[in-house]
């Protein structure tokens, strides 16, 4: 006898009948989950790595080799470097090479070095015409001061021993003004040496070169601020 539901019978191939599913259940997979939480969370430490590397450096310009006094610079003369970014940094960034193209070193400038625009002047006044920079060092006493700072103008004298032309008499020095220069750079700390030396290159007029190199050899050179 035919099985019935409700009032109606069940025929076999009747779309009435109860739908099974033959397939397994499907089970989940927890370690799958887990595995990309792990992956999210990598990539996202991974990213914010990568954000605070960028921003803890700076793109900053050095000289590419060693830059000579009164040399205009040009683009091949400048590299651009990556440095861990302070606050006592003092540089030109990448960004803003153009503030020195077309200048010239106060002084020697070593390859590698850290560029800032205080180191360059207009080409134009760098070494004018019939004027030379010669250096010398001077020994304590012979600068009037041990913080002469570059631009400061100075009377360059020259002592000499008078010999009198008596035994009674002591030889005395007298001083004679050879003439006036600009100091051009201050090339050491008296501090920083056994003698307490003051190195200084100075500009002057090209014709006094002679005189200065040979009583700066001996010496005798005196200096003198200027007032301006």
């Amino acid at each position: 006898m035919a099985s019935t539901l409700g009032n109606r019978p069940l025929t076999p191939g009747s779309s009435d009948m109860p739908v099974v599913s033959l397939s397994a259940p499907t089970s989940r997979r927890p370690s799958w989950v887990v595995a990309g939480v792990v992956l999210v969370g990598l990539a996202a430490l991974l990213g914010a790595y990568v954000f605070s590397a960028a921003t803890d450096t700076i793109r900053v310009v050095v000289a590419s080799t060693d830059l000579a006094p009164g040399e205009v610079i040009g683009p091949e003369d400048l590299r651009v470097v990556e440095l861990g970014r302070t606050s006592e940094l003092r540089a030109i960034v990448a960004e803003q090479q153009s503030l020195i193209i077309g200048l010239a070193p106060r002084s020697e400038i070593p390859g590698g070095t850290v560029l800032n625009t205080d180191l360059f002047v207009p080409a134009a006044s760098v070494i004018p015409a019939g004027r030379v920079v010669a250096g010398a060092s001077f020994s304590p006493g012979a600068v009037p001061t041990a913080s002469l700072s570059v631009g400061q103008s100075v009377a360059i004298l020259i002592v000499q021993r008078e010999l009198l032309g008596t035994a009674d008499v002591v030889d005395e020095q007298v001083a004679t003004l050879l003439g006036t220069g600009t100091v051009w750079s201050v090339e050491a700390d008296p501090s920083a040496n056994v003698a307490n030396e003051t190195w200084l290159s100075l500009l002057l007029d090209a014709d006094l070169q002679t005189r200065f190199a040979q009583a700066a050899s001996e010496g005798r050179i005196r200096l003198s601020l200027v007032g301006t």
